[in-house]
């Protein structure tokens, strides 16, 4: 079903195929004739004259637009087609009505969902009805596998391709996969694209590609759709570099800078290895090793410790909590005074104690609300940097949206333009035709229909009006 709906299909696409599968692939050997292409496929209500409402399917394709049902097929040519209008369905906000101007009668469809694809299906058809082109990039007809980079993207253009806003919308998966895209396209045999970056002095690139023999760092921009190559080297030259791998990195450290992979970091030293290329791993102290000293950053150390001192201390506590003492048992006629000297240094030793306690505890209260205040001017920021991304998402696709509207006014505009310039040609030419009507005489104007000529009227002349009553030829 790829040649109705596409390769990379939306889900109301998938609902329509499954709903009208076995009519589309009748129609596809009765109907659709071999070398047609199909643009788009959207679902709609035939409003017959009869009164009578028709479900099926709407179907553009290079030279026809079709309505496919279980009952009746209709194939109109867009030579056929003078104009089209597009309204809200009665008082349905989510529906629009499509009436189809052919010849005297308009054709009337209804209940067409407004979503992405009906968007797309009108986009198209005003294209070829006031174009007269159906050189159209859709989501039927675009390949998904193949990235509409910037080259593409001028040489269609280039070609006169009309690409769809919907088009330019499903295909755009995201920087990071937009980017592995392009560079899978320009690098069909990498063994590895990354994530990364290279730092000496300053960071280069976001997109790190291995190659049979060499290492290339990239810098993608997603705005341009463009990749620019900022280093290469050939395997050789991490010989002897020192790998740290992280939870979440690689880095890749040379005298020079720095290789960080954000990703794929395992497989890349594997790609290492299998090239033969020596390298030393970077090994860690045992305290490293604990959970919170691995990164080596100071406020997840803080945290890591006041987490062990505090369980530590509700350890102690569950032990040595319930401890009693039988002192009860001991009249005081029966204490002596070394017992009493012992009690007062016993008391000394616990006030001493739950002092310590008491500060150990206020030291504690105070690394936890700093690491707190780190932790929320940490996520502060977070947010505000996510909340710049999804701004700057916006701006880009209100700015996509812009200059698709612009295209369209001024195709719009264009064909206006051309609609008047045409009519002012008809018009002069009506005018010159009109303005060297010439009579010899009366007998040639009769011959000709014309008598009697007023004034005014082409052809008049003074010489077929002899009395000179304004009307010649009256005799």
């Amino acid at each position: 079903m790829q040649k109705w709906i596409g390769n990379r299909p939306t889900l109301g696409q998938k609902a329509l195929v499954t709903v009208y599968g076995k009519v589309l692939e009748q129609a596809r050997h009765t109907v659709i004739d071999s070398t047609d292409t199909v643009l788009k496929v959207i679902e709609a209500e035939f409003d017959k004259k009869s009164g009578r409402d028709v479900k099926g399917v709407l179907v553009l394709t290079t030279t026809s637009i079709l309505f496919l049902s279980r009952s009746e097929n209709t194939v109109y040519t867009y030579n056929q087609v003078n104009d089209f209008r597009v309204q809200k369905d009665g008082n349905d906000k989510n529906e629009w009505q499509l009436k189809l101007s052919i010849g005297y009668t308009p054709r009337i469809f209804d209940d067409i969902k407004i979503n992405d694809d009906s968007k797309e299906f009108i986009e198209i058809l005003e294209h070829i009805v006031h174009h007269k082109s159906a050189n159209v990039l859709t989501t039927v007809t675009h390949n998904f596998d193949n990235f509409l980079h910037a080259d593409r993207l001028n040489d269609l253009r280039s070609n006169n391709v009309k690409i769809t806003a919907f088009v330019m919308k499903r295909d755009n998966l995201g920087h990071a996969k937009n980017g592995e895209r392009l560079l899978r396209e320009k690098h069909r045999d990498a063994k590895l694209i990354a994530e990364g970056y290279y730092q000496s002095t300053k960071k280069k690139g976001n997109f790190v590609l291995v190659e049979d023999t060499d290492i290339l760092v990239y810098e993608y921009d997603d705005k341009e759709r463009t990749a620019t190559l900022m280093n290469r080297w050939p395997f050789t030259f991490f010989s002897h570099a020192v790998v740290d791998q992280f939870a979440m990195k690689t880095v890749i450290s040379r005298e020079e800078g720095e290789l960080v992979l954000t990703s794929s970091g395992k497989k890349f030293v594997g790609l290492l290895v299998d090239a033969k290329i020596a390298f030393e791993s970077k090994e860690r102290k045992w305290y490293q090793k604990v959970l919170g000293f691995r990164s080596g950053k100071w406020w997840k150390r803080a945290v890591a410790s006041f987490m062990y001192v505090f369980g530590f201390i509700i350890i102690l506590a569950m032990i040595f909590g319930e401890d009693t003492t039988e002192t009860d048992a001991i009249t005081p006629d029966t204490k002596t005074a070394d017992e009493q000297s012992n009690k007062t240094d016993a008391e000394a030793e616990r006030l001493a104690e739950e002092q310590q306690k008491q500060e150990e505890a206020d030291r504690l209260a105070e690394e936890q609300r700093k690491q707190e205040e780190a932790n929320r001017l940490a996520e502060e920021k977070a947010k505000q940097e996510e909340a710049e991304r999804l701004a700057e998402e916006q701006r880009k696709q209100e700015e996509a949206d812009r200059l698709a509207e612009e295209q369209r006014k001024q195709e719009e505009a264009e064909r206006l333009a051309e609609e008047q310039r045409k009519q002012e040609e008809a018009a002069r030419a009506e005018k010159e035709r009109t303005t060297n009507v010439y009579y010899k005489n009366c007998k040639q104007a009769r011959e000709a229909g014309a008598a009697p000529v007023h004034q005014g009227e082409p052809g008049y002349g003074k010489h077929l009006d002899r009395d000179g009553d304004g009307i010649g030829c009256d005799r």
